[in-house]
């Protein structure tokens, strides 16, 4: 399979500050003090340590999803932050360290994170997607069309620490892999960012 799109944008770095203030220092980092599921623990002055919002573990719902693959997870993810605790601002998704998951879950995906026809999630958020093998991309058998205000960010679009998108052997030859909003309500504040898109017939599409 030869490579039809590579999609490549500007890197993002995050910087990461930590104020110590006295001594000793305790790292809490026991899932019982997160709260609620796939947040992470931050220390509140008021109320210790709490969940936080600022981004949720993908990993946590692995096996809450129907299928275990990359895009059930994400799926269901985006399926409850609707649900309290809310995020109407979008959701900042980290599924980075799904490959790390026991059982395994598969990165050949059963249908798009986002769904489709009436199961559609139109809802925004910024998801961290996993580095990938040569041995083991991401394979889509349908294409993915993004919400306004998604931002889908891998890890790098080089071999071997980036990520690959790459579709099937049933994948539409005529289809896009990205889609940049549907038909229906087209398209703001929509980014794709470091990785590779793998695909024979493939292509990035609009509408735009």
């Amino acid at each position: 399979m030869k490579s039809a799109t590579t999609l490549t944008a500007r890197w993002v770095s995050f910087a990461v500050v930590s104020v110590l203030i006295g001594w000793p220092l305790v790292f809490p980092a026991t899932a019982a003090a997160q709260g609620t599921q796939g947040q992470n623990a931050v220390y509140n002055p008021s109320n210790g340590i709490v969940g936080s919002n600022a981004f949720i573990d993908a990993s946590m719902f692995a096996g809450n999803a129907q299928n275990r693959n990359l895009c059930s997870v994400l799926n269901y993810v985006l399926a409850n932050i609707d649900q309290p605790p809310t995020y109407p601002n979008g959701a900042v998704i980290d599924a980075r360290g799904i490959p790390g998951v026991t059982p395994p879950v598969s990165m050949t995906c059963t249908i798009s994170p986002w769904g489709s026809g009436s199961g559609y999630l139109n809802v925004p958020s910024t998801i961290l997607l996993p580095a990938t093998t040569a041995a083991a991309p991401i394979v889509i058998s349908s294409k993915w069309i993004l919400p306004s205000y998604t931002h889908l960010i891998g890890q790098g679009d080089a071999s071997p620490l980036g990520t690959t998108i790459q579709v099937s052997g049933s994948f539409p030859g005529s289809s896009a892999m990205i889609q940049f909003g549907s038909s229906s309500g087209c398209c703001t504040a929509i980014s794709v960012e470091n990785l590779t898109l793998d695909g024979a017939a493939a292509r990035v599409g609009g509408p735009f």
